[in-house]
């Protein structure tokens, strides 16, 4: 059995879970910090969301749990002809203090060919994504702690 190629961040959003849940799910943040396309418009991602990046992967929601969970499934062009179980997990929670927690897994990269060279990849886009996001929800408020 190989070894698994899967990416986790975590970070901790000084921000209420439903200001970050906002981040990640209305267009005008979501294109802050991930690759939408130009004709994605201004819409809320919500379940069963289609999400095509032409020449790229076509990404679609398949958890969708308001305030806690959101699950985008992946699939490249490269990789039809591979059993694949790839996405982006997002999962937030809160800890006894009241902070906001985000964590990012994606993968897992091992079930592939080139794994690897997806898993470097996707390292960078963990730790820049979580970033933004922490950013981007911090920003509207700062009024809540």
């Amino acid at each position: 059995m190989s070894q698994s190629l899967i990416v986790e961040n975590s970070i901790r959003i000084d921000a209420p879970v439903i200001r970050v849940w906002e981040v990640l799910t209305k267009s005008h943040y979501v294109r802050q910090w991930k690759n939408l396309p130009e004709d994605f418009g201004d819409f809320e991602v919500l379940p069963a969301t289609v999400i095509n990046l032409p020449g790229s992967s076509t990404m679609t929601i398949v958890e969708f749990e308001p305030n806690k969970k959101l699950y985008y499934h992946v699939v490249l062009p490269e990789w039809v002809d591979q059993q694949t179980n790839i996405g982006y997990t997002y999962n937030l929670s809160t800890d006894e203090n009241g902070h906001t927690w985000l964590g990012i897994q994606v993968g897992d990269f091992a079930l592939i060919t080139e794994g690897n060279k997806y898993y470097d990849e996707s390292v960078m886009f963990g730790k820049t994504a979580s970033q933004k996001i922490k950013e981007l929800a911090e920003m509207h408020d700062n009024t809540v702690h």
